[in-house]
């Protein structure tokens, strides 16, 4: 009897090892069969990401423009800093200012306002004439009311000058020259005065000088 039991447990024993020696076998099987799969896929999405990432950084066939690195108000004089560059894919012509323009055009003034990030053009672009040997820069201080809430760097403004009489009437005189804008601060947070620098003729300082208001008259041209 006792015989008899221990012959049923061995085989019990046996049975089982002969389960999980199935079971590793049909794991191993099933292994050996998705393994080459998996690793196909794998290398497929690899190459699609390095492919991606070399066309993405490729720049055989694009032209490096010139793009603003900030946000540049009308007037503003553009320093290096002010510039960065893109690369454009494309066959078309390009009417952007290259990279290769850069050191041209620090030291110009901008048009207009041009917002961070965009491509610049030569007709955004405008030069300054350095001063001459005649020439120097006079500050005034104007109101709200003295000077147009437009006006920048670079235009170009008739002069009028407003002194009050003994008799209690102001003398307006116009400065008949044309004086451009070399540089005009912010308006003040509290009182809204802005400080203009203009280019003038040193001949013509003096006529800047000693009235009681001037009025800045932005002229086309």
């Amino acid at each position: 009897m006792s015989q008899g039991v221990i012959s049923q447990q061995g085989s019990a024993y046996r049975q089982r090892l002969s389960g999980m020696g199935n079971s590793l076998t049909a794991g191993l099987q099933r292994k050996g069969v998705r393994i080459p799969e998996f690793a196909i896929g794998l290398l497929i999405v690899c190459v699609c990401i390095i492919g991606a990432f070399m066309w993405q950084n490729s720049d055989a066939t694009g032209t490096k423009v010139l793009v603003t690195s900030r946000a540049l108000k009308r007037g503003h004089e553009i320093q290096a800093s002010d510039l960065s560059t893109i690369t454009l894919t494309s066959s078309d012509d390009i009417a952007l200012l290259q990279s290769s323009a850069a050191a041209d055009i620090v030291g110009m003034r901008v048009s207009t306002d041009v917002v961070a990030g965009s491509p610049l053009t030569s007709s955004q672009i405008i030069s300054v004439d350095p001063l001459s040997s005649t020439e120097g820069l006079a500050g005034i201080t104007v109101t709200k009311s003295q000077a147009p809430a437009n006006l920048a760097a670079g235009d170009n403004v008739q002069v009028i000058a407003v002194d009050s009489q003994s008799d209690g009437t102001n003398l307006t005189t116009v400065i008949d020259s044309k004086i451009q804008v070399w540089e005009i601060s912010e308006p003040d947070e509290l009182s809204g005065d802005r400080s203009v620098t203009l280019r003038v003729a040193i001949t013509s300082v003096n006529v800047l000088v000693g009235h009681d208001e001037l009025h800045l008259v932005k002229v086309v041209g």
